[in-house]
C-alpha cells in the first residue's frame, strides 16, 4: 500500500483502508443475518461500536480485515452447501494469514459437525491457503516466518505467568506456575463442548464463546484485539461479551496510570466475566419460563416457529 500511494500521503492511505473494511464488515453482517432470518439490526453493536472508528480507522490496526475474513468465512460455513463451507475454509486461512487470532473461530465453524469428512471441508483448504501465503516468506526469511512472535510472547509476559498482568483472573486462585496448563484445559474443554454441542446453524455462537473465553483467561491489555470479538458479538446478538472488549480498552488506556498492574486486570476482566455469568443465567431462567408458560415441561427443547408464524426458509448457499 506505501508504493501504490502517493507521496506525503503518510498514514491516510491505512485510515482509508481500514474505514472501507469496517464498512465492508457492516455489510456482511447485515447480509448474513438478513439471509439467515435474523435481525439485521445487530450489525449496529459493529458500525455503532466506538473502537470500530478508534481502532479499525483511526489507529489502522490490520485486526479489521481479520475480522472481515472470519465474518465473511462463518457465514458460508452456515451454508449446507459442501462448495460454501470450502470457501469458508479459504476465507478462513485469509483470516488467520492476516493475522493469527482469527484461528481461533476455527472451533466455533466446526460446531456440531459430527463426521471427520465435514470438518475436512473446512480445516483442509484453511490449513492450505494458510501455508501456501507463509511459503514465499519461510523460503526468503530462512526460517523466521514468525518474525517477531516469540518476542512479543516475551515482552508480553505470555511465557511468564508470574509478571504483568497476564492470566491474571486465573492467577487469583492459583498459583503462578498453573496459570498456562489450567488455560489450554480450559480453552480445550470449551472447544469440545462447541464442536459437540454447539449449533451448526449458527457457527459464530460457538466462536463467540471460545474468543470470549480466551480472551477473559488470556486478559489481554490491547484494546484493537477485541474487533474480532464485537464482529462475532453482532453476529450471535449476545451483548454482554462486549464487557470482555471493553475490559482490554481500560486496561489499554488506564494501565500507564496504575502501571498495568494485576489489580486492574483482576478488576476490569472480573466485571465482565460477573456481567457474562449474570446475563447469561438470567436468559436461561426466562427461556425456562418461557418454555414452562408454553405448556412445555421445563428444560425441554424448544423448536422455533412451531407454536408461532413460520420462519423463514433457511438459506443453503448457491445451488
Amino acid at each position: 500500500m506505501d508504493r501504490l500511494s502517493p507521496d506525503g500521503a503518510r498514514h491516510k492511505p491505512l485510515q482509508t483502508g481500514g474505514a472501507l473494511i469496517s464498512l465492508g464488515v457492516t455489510g456482511a453482517l447485515g447480509l448474513i443475518l438478513r439471509r439467515r432470518g435474523d435481525d439485521p439490526r445487530k450489525a449496529a453493536y459493529w458500525a455503532w461500536c466506538p473502537a470500530v472508528p478508534v481502532e479499525a480507522v483511526n489507529n489502522a490496526h490490520i485486526d479489521v480485515l481479520g475480522a472481515f475474513l472470519a465474518v465473511a468465512g462463518l457465514g458460508l460455513v452456515a451454508a449446507r452447501a459442501v462448495r460454501c463451507r470450502a470457501a469458508g475454509g479459504l476465507l478462513f486461512g485469509a483470516a488467520i494469514a492476516t493475522k493469527l487470532m482469527p484461528a481461533i473461530v476455527l472451533p466455533g465453524a466446526l460446531s456440531g459437525v459430527r463426521r471427520v469428512r465435514d470438518a475436512a471441508v473446512v480445516v483442509l483448504p484453511a490449513a492450505l491457503f494458510t501455508a501456501l501465503a507463509y511459503l514465499p516468506y519461510l523460503l526468503l526469511s530462512h526460517g523466521s516466518v514468525f518474525g517477531f512472535l516469540g518476542g512479543y510472547v516475551a515482552e508480553e509476559g505470555y511465557d511468564d505467568p508470574a509478571s504483568g498482568s497476564r492470566y491474571s483472573l486465573l492467577r487469583l486462585v492459583l498459583p503462578d506456575a498453573w496459570a498456562f496448563p489450567v488455560l489450554l484445559v480450559v480453552l480445550a474443554g470449551v472447544c469440545v463442548h462447541v464442536m459437540r454441542r454447539g449449533d451448526p446453524r449458527r457457527p459464530w455462537s460457538g466462536a463467540l464463546l471460545v474468543t470470549g473465553w480466551a480472551f477473559a483467561l488470556l486478559t489481554p491489555g490491547y484494546s484493537w484485539y477485541a474487533l474480532l470479538l464485537i464482529a462475532l458479538v453482532a453476529l450471535d446478538g449476545r451483548w454482554e461479551w462486549l464487557g470482555i472488549a471493553l475490559a482490554g480498552a481500560a486496561v489499554y488506556v488506564l494501565g500507564p496510570t496504575f502501571g498495568y498492574g494485576s489489580a486492574l486486570s483482576n478488576i476490569a476482566y472480573g466485571a465482565a466475566v460477573v456481567l457474562v455469568l449474570s446475563v447469561t443465567l438470567l436468559r436461561r431462567r426466562t427461556r425456562l419460563s418461557t418454555s414452562g408458560d408454553r405448556g412445555l415441561p421445563a428444560g425441554a427443547p424448544f423448536t422455533p416457529g412451531a407454536d408461532g408464524p413460520p420462519l423463514r426458509r433457511e438459506w443453503r448457499g448457491p445451488r
